[in-house]
């Protein structure tokens, strides 16, 4: 194997450097996710961790802020949270402009069981009179008069939606006053900021009595706490028992081939994981802080079965948006985007930990290949130049002592209704192939060498 061999880092492409969001794989405790976002280049020391913020919203989140880096970062969004109480007979009310970007959301959380609560995505956001939704399918994107109003209602959400009030985020059934409430934006438009260039939604309370505050004296009157959001991790004890059980095979628990599980909730996914127990009827359920428009397949990965994983698969349409196309057009995902991750600290190292729909160099019928590996064992021809995508392995592994392992995970936002192939129309264990199809990628181990005698003639991309 070459995989102790240092190798010159060919040129690749060029990324959006833009750090995270996503949500929940539910395999560790839970996951969450987001992060920082800066266009076209990576952010630096000077430029604080509440940049963009207020009093009442702590982030954006970053792999290039430690007490940020947790759960599963996606390297191409981004997101802000706020943990806060509602007084008795008050509403929360949010002024806002719809991003230049491809995806916003708002979320509330339990804010003991940080279960999601309730959720507006862009387009279940209705924009104020006399503005327009640019999410829409077919919509203008581009347009001034882009203005919403939602909102938090300290009362439990109605059980019948239809009796739900428009542009209203409810709290949970255990404490609907307390909430943790999440802003999501993923891929803002190249030479936007974090924000997609409308800066963060700002929060208006009106009390009993009618007196509306804004600024300081909302987020004393809220109780708002700056504590980051961080979701309940294994102990560092109880994950080496499941990762080095004696008698396992080479890699443990990675396979070869990569072995895609769709997630559906943490206790089925760590028995199926490590245990081999794998119910054939598992509740899927959402993990910690997650984000109910993503779905994810997981996959363990291992440089002890070859330091070069080649991932071929096709990649579904998307309105690929980031270089500010006219209008918002209709696809089978909204959006789609596969990282590589530190498996038991859920960090993510850097901005090549991820790559998106937008950065897959894939083929005139959607098919690509992307390489899993150490910079140092990228092959000279895995480019964008040669039709391969590059994915950067993490230096520490699993960040527990295992620097051969990688944690995979592919996310799906928002199928169309007549795409039946997403991650989100999975519902038994080990359907995932049938259900998927081409749109599932194989996962197979190589060398430099033996990836490099290909050469550069596009047979990577089939």
């Amino acid at each position: 194997m070459r995989a102790l061999l240092r190798r010159p880092r060919p040129p690749g492409r060029r990324r959006l450097a833009v750090t995270a969001t996503a949500t929940a794989l539910g395999l560790m405790a839970a996951p969450a996710t987001a992060g920082q976002a800066v266009a076209d280049r990576p952010p630096t020391a000077a430029e604080p961790a509440q940049q963009n913020s207020s009093c009442f919203w702590v982030g954006p989140y970053s792999h290039a802020e430690d007490r940020f880096n947790i759960a599963y970062l996606d390297t191409n969004a981004a997101y802000w949270t706020s943990q806060y109480t509602i007084p008795a007979d008050a509403r929360l009310t949010f002024k806002g402009r719809y991003p230049h970007a491809r995806y916003q959301s708002l979320n509330t959380y339990d804010a003991v069981a940080a279960t999601p609560s309730a959720a507006l995505n862009d387009v279940r956001i209705q924009p104020d009179p006399g503005s327009t939704n640019p999410f829409l399918p077919g919509a203008p994107r581009t347009l001034p008069h882009r203005d919403w109003t939602v909102h938090v209602s300290a009362d439990r959400a109605p059980d019948d939606p239809s009796q739900q009030a428009p542009n209203t985020l409810y709290g949970s059934r255990n404490d609907p006053a307390k909430q943790v409430l999440f802003y999501r934006i993923y891929v803002p438009d190249k030479g936007r900021d974090a924000t997609g260039g409308v800066g963060l939604p700002t929060p208006e309370l009106t009390l009993a009595d009618g007196t509306v505050l804004t600024g300081r004296a909302l987020c004393d009157s809220l109780h708002v706490s700056t504590t980051p959001v961080a979701p309940k991790l294994r102990s560092l004890s109880d994950y080496l028992t499941d990762r080095d059980q004696p008698g396992k095979p080479l890699g443990f628990p990675a396979r070869d081939p990569l072995l895609w599980r769709a997630s559906y909730n943490a206790s089925w996914n760590l028995q199926c994981t490590y245990y081999g127990n794998c119910p054939p009827n598992p509740v899927r359920a959402p993990g910690q802080y997650s984000n109910l428009d993503n779905a994810y397949l997981n996959g363990f990965a291992n440089r002890a079965l070859g330091p070069v994983l080649v991932l071929r698969g096709r990649m579904p349409t998307t309105p690929r948006t980031q270089h500010r196309v006219p209008f918002m057009r209709p696809a089978q995902l909204r959006y789609w985007s596969l990282c590589a991750y530190e498996a038991h600290t859920t960090r993510v190292e850097g901005d090549d930990s991820c790559i998106d729909d937008e950065q897959v160099p894939a083929d005139a019928a959607g098919d690509y290949t992307l390489v899993v590996s150490l910079p140092q064992d990228r092959p000279s021809n895995a480019t964008v130049a040669c039709g391969v995508g590059w994915i950067a392995w993490p230096e520490r592994g699993d960040g527990a002592g295992h620097p051969d392992d990688a944690l995979l995970l592919l996310r799906n936002m928002m199928p169309a209704r007549h795409f039946t192939h997403a991650v989100q129309n999975t519902g038994v264990p080990g359907d995932e192939s049938a259900v998927m199809g081409r749109y599932l990628p194989t996962g197979t181990y190589t060398t430099p060498d033996a990836f490099e005698a290909d050469g550069c003639s596009g047979r990577h991309g089939r």
